[in-house]
């Protein structure tokens, strides 16, 4: 029962994402066709570079109901450095212990505005085969950045269902 509404909100997704970084969708076919993407790593080679991403999930807890957190499954730039980290401990269990490693969102979520690309970002990883946390700037005021402090509503949570899957 929405605390907002009073509406019965059922059958609700509670993940939302892009199946890649926006990056990747922009690119060209020769550079698509260098490149390499998998459900959770995207290697893109440019003529300015190469770019590194991981998917990971960004969460919103949900406050006024036991559901659990709402969930935008994003990518996120990473440095070289930090991806041939990532690479090296992907199937380490004791990756969970890495420093979070700073980058860049790299995803248009349609709901926001401002725009959500390039939020400043850090990736904390977690054990073999679980998504890294991604954690938005905790001093950013971005729409986005204070729903995933602060939590949002069933309410919010249906909101953005009806926005999503009406695309």
């Amino acid at each position: 029962m929405c605390s907002v509404c009073g509406a019965q909100h059922s059958g609700l997704n509670m993940v939302f994402g892009p199946s890649g970084p926006d990056s990747w969708a922009a690119a060209s076919p020769e550079d698509r066709a260098r490149g390499e993407i998998s459900r959770d790593v995207c290697v893109l080679p440019t003529d300015e570079g190469t770019f590194y991403f991981i998917r990971g999930e960004l969460r919103v807890p949900v406050t006024d109901a036991v559901i659990g957190d709402f969930a935008w499954s994003v990518w996120a730039s990473l440095s070289e450095r930090n991806m041939q980290l990532a690479a090296k401990r992907w199937d380490d269990p004791n990756r969970v212990n890495l420093d979070p490693m700073f980058g860049w969102l790299n995803n248009r979520l349609a709901p926001f505005d401002p725009p959500t690309m390039n939020l400043a970002v850090n990736v904390h990883t977690r054990p073999p085969g679980v998504v890294p946390l991604i954690e938005l700037d905790p001093s950013s005021d971005h729409p986005l950045a204070l729903e995933q402090q602060e939590g949002i509503t069933l309410h919010r949570v249906a909101e953005l269902n009806r926005l999503l899957l009406a695309e």
